[in-house]
């Protein structure tokens, strides 16, 4: 009797998560449906049986039928269209939010300085942008209307310095094996290009800048 009655309670608990788990699918699907009401949806005259509804598989004429139905709405036709040609973040943007928060600038930097410089490719964004916020204040000190500072001069030195720092750690780290994780992340980019203003502070204190011509 005891087995019975643990039997019946057993069953009307997993009666009652079923019916919860039920109300929550369906508040679920309301909410999702009231999500996507202002977006690319499909109406169907006769709407396929819900997912555990019957079959559980999709057919082929299923598919094409949904398809086809797609794109019988201009509306859905347009916004296929849009997405093939434009990244999604552009699409879905709201152009009025952007527009009310444009950045206009209205202050003119009196001094750039010159000439302009370009890195190219060369991997030396970080001392090319220093060496031109240094070289303004020369500039205006010097009455100079043409001035730039050599950022190769600073390449070198700091390819120099990384490379000892390289060294210094593998002869560090002598004892570890050659696939440990330490070892493959120091070998993984011996001599970076990068760098950062700290590192541009520790050269020019101890290497100092050269003018160029």
């Amino acid at each position: 009797m005891g087995n019975s009655q643990s039997t019946q309670s057993d069953a009307a608990i997993q009666e009652k998560l079923v019916e919860q788990l039920t109300a929550l699918q369906l508040k679920n699907r309301v909410r999702q449906q009231e999500l996507e009401k202002d977006y690319v949806q499909v109406d169907f005259k006769d709407p396929p049986p819900a997912y555990g509804e019957g079959s559980q598989t999709v057919s082929v004429s299923a598919a094409e039928q949904w398809e086809k139905q797609l794109l019988e709405d201009p509306k859905n036709r347009l916004a296929l269209s849009a997405l093939l040609s434009n990244p999604l973040p552009s699409i879905i943007s709201q152009k009025v939010a952007t527009l009310s928060d444009r950045q206009t600038f209205n202050v003119k930097v009196p001094l750039e300085g010159s000439p302009v410089t370009n890195q190219r490719s060369s991997g030396r964004c970080w001392l090319f942008a220093a060496t031109n916020i240094f070289r303004i204040a020369l500039m205006k000190k010097h009455n100079l209307k043409e001035f730039e500072l050599s950022q190769a001069y600073l390449f070198f030195w700091d390819k120099l310095e990384k490379a000892n720092y390289f060294l210094e750690q593998i002869i560090d780290t002598a004892a570890e094996e050659l696939d440990s994780r330490l070892i493959q992340e120091l070998l993984k980019a011996p001599i970076d290009d990068g760098g950062q203003w700290d590192m541009f502070v520790n050269l020019v204190s101890k290497y100092g800048l050269v003018r160029l011509y």
